[in-house]
């Protein structure tokens, strides 16, 4: 989820008592020092990523404060370009402010979550100049370079738009399971959904990934469990 979720500690206690976990994302500065703030308030349920999200890096303010807050994170994230909110090209703005966020996230080995909408290649491409950790291509969509990000051995996310996206669908069932997480990008609503959001959705998408698969919807659950403290690097949580 991002900050800027409407009562987001109600969200919380709602994930704790469904055994949930929530990774929080911050866009810039401020709202990264924010969830770094309720992932201490709930070490239990909260995993906070910091980072400049794609919509924020035009004008974005120096990264002197990224390394630090990194440290106290459990990932980079999230961070991408997006040709929706300014110009995405190789001296832009957004690239700019991505190459010297997967720089630290190279020094301190931490996990990257990826927004790439509209920019999968240009974004494979700044990924592949670096050596990272664990990569996640969050709801990645382009279908022709999805053998080439899972040949990599990045993991991509599927959210509530899975229950009716054919295309999604699709994508879903070529993917090997080990390399699939769950999202809801809340607070993004689906209209095809009645207009929800929120982590109350994922036994859904866990449920149709399971359909998908041709798996028992609890080894599904399992599996993306799994993936994700593999991600995490909490292994041992898993």
């Amino acid at each position: 989820m991002h900050l800027g979720v409407p009562d987001a500690s109600g969200l919380v206690s709602s994930a704790a008592a469904n055994h949930t976990l929530l990774l929080s994302c911050g866009i810039d500065g401020e709202t990264s020092r924010a969830t770094l703030q309720l992932a201490r308030a709930f070490p239990e349920t909260v995993r906070a990523f910091v980072g400049v999200h794609p919509s924020e890096a035009a004008g974005a303010k120096p990264l002197r404060w990224l390394g630090g807050a990194l440290e106290k994170a459990s990932g980079l994230g999230e961070v991408g370009l997006d040709p929706k909110y300014s110009e995405k090209g190789a001296k832009s703005d957004q690239m700019k402010v991505l190459l010297a966020q997967l720089q630290t996230a190279e020094r301190h080995r931490r996990p990257v979550q990826v927004h790439s909408r509209d920019a999968e290649r240009e974004c494979l491409d700044a990924l592949g100049g670096f050596r990272l950790g664990p990569v996640l291509m969050h709801w990645f969509q382009r279908e022709e370079l999805l053998s080439e990000t899972l040949g990599r051995g990045y993991f991509v996310s599927f959210g509530p738009a899975l229950l009716y996206s054919r295309k999604l669908q699709r994508m879903a069932g070529k993917c090997d399971p080990g390399q699939v997480l769950t999202e809801t990008d809340s607070p993004v609503s689906y209209t095809p959904l009645g207009g929800i959001s929120g982590p109350s959705l994922l036994p859904s998408v866990v449920f149709k990934l399971a359909e998908l698969w041709g798996h028992r919807f609890e080894d599904a659950r399992a599996t993306v469990a799994g993936n994700a403290m593999l991600f995490l690097g909490e292994p041992e949580k898993g």
